[in-house]
């Protein structure tokens, strides 16, 4: 009796791109249908997984991790536990990876091991690309491979670029990937019915692209210049001193910060707040109501280049309603690759709760 198989989305793209919008719109999109999310997080704090509105579906976080080379083994082990849930019966797979993240690792994770092969089918590769900052991102080589291994792009933010920027920029894209089609989209807006129940991936073309990948011979070379900076904060944080020094950060580094995001306890609100910034565009949000007697923490992360951490500490600490009483400081890191290494550790770790899965 043949098994059936579940279907795996892969949704890569540079950071800031609008990768989980994107997972969050298919969710709302199929409500009756038990859709298994699996989040990769640049930096030891997680922010992504508890901004995925999953519903009935489980949510796994990778934290600390661009999804390449050891950690193809936790990406594996990842859905293999949610295929184990004997409490579901999921219909789906969406894998999320970190913005920096070579999305042949992640095929590698699954293609390579033949157990897993017999029990998901990848369909398809979505790589969704920023329009508004795409002549800064596709300088650097990830970026370029997201788009050369894509089965479908998504060129998200179309209405922050005039027409004929975009048909320059889709001419770069069907340069990078022939193939592939382009949906021009604002806010990630895609139907579910284009990206769902549509096999595109193709094995041997991909191979066509990249010859040794089942091999594990894939050359994985990481930009060791990039690093986040993350923190986490139980104290209350002030509306009004962190939207001015929200605003002074983007402004004043856009440059060399890429992506800054985070999940806020402002002062006398009962629902997180969600802010994010991709070089010198931001925005603040409000988001899900804090659950009445959690412990409420703002998380920060911050991912770029040459980033002055001490600074960047201090500027958030100074946001605290009361600024005297900063040791609610629980978390405070910066994690540069390491010198002469493109290997990184990584973890399975729950998206802000006990457990290594929500529900």
């Amino acid at each position: 009796m043949l098994t059936r198989k579940i279907p795996v989305t892969v949704i890569t793209g540079f950071p800031g791109a609008g990768k989980t919008s994107l997972v969050n719109l298919l969710l709302a999109q199929n409500p009756d249908r038990v859709i298994g999310v699996i989040v990769n997080e640049f930096g030891k704090v997680g922010i992504d997984g508890e901004l995925i509105a999953a519903g009935a579906g489980p949510v796994i976080e990778i934290r600390n991790s661009c999804v390449c080379c050891t950690v193809r083994t936790d990406l594996n082990i990842g859905i293999k536990s949610l295929l184990a849930r004997t409490d579901i019966r999921l219909d789906r797979l969406i894998v999320e990876t970190s913005g920096l993240a070579d999305p042949t690792s992640v095929l590698q994770a699954i293609l390579a091991d033949p157990d897993l092969c017999m029990r998901v089918e990848l369909e398809s590769i979505v790589t969704v690309v920023d329009a508004a900052n795409f002549d800064r991102q596709i300088v650097n080589d990830i970026a370029v491979d997201q788009i050369a291994f894509a089965d479908l792009i998504v060129l998200n933010k179309i209405d922050m670029r005039i027409e004929s920027f975009i048909e320059m920029l889709q001419h770069c894209l069907r340069s990078l990937n022939p193939a592939a089609p382009i949906i021009r989209v604002n806010n990630s807006t895609v139907d579910s019915e284009t990206v769902f129940r549509s096999q595109r991936f193709s094995l041997p073309n991909l191979l066509a692209i990249e010859p040794g990948l089942l091999q594990n011979q894939h050359d994985h070379e990481q930009d060791e210049s990039i690093e986040s900076f993350a923190m986490e904060c139980t104290n209350a944080v002030d509306p009004s001193r962190f939207k001015n020094w929200f605003n002074r950060v983007v402004q004043q580094q856009g440059k060399t910060i890429m992506r800054m995001k985070g999940v806020l306890n402002l002062h006398n609100e009962s629902n997180r707040f969600i802010f994010q910034s991709v070089h010198a565009l931001s925005e603040v949000k409000p988001g899900k109501r804090w659950p009445n007697g959690s412990t409420r923490v703002s998380r920060v992360v911050v991912i770029g280049r040459k980033l002055d951490s001490d600074t960047l500490q201090n500027g958030f600490l100074s946001c605290m309603h009361v600024v005297s009483n900063a040791t609610g400081v629980s978390y405070v890191t910066v994690t540069p690759r390491s010198k002469g290494s493109s290997r990184c550790r990584a973890s399975l770790t729950d998206s802000g709760s006990t457990s290594a899965l929500r529900n």
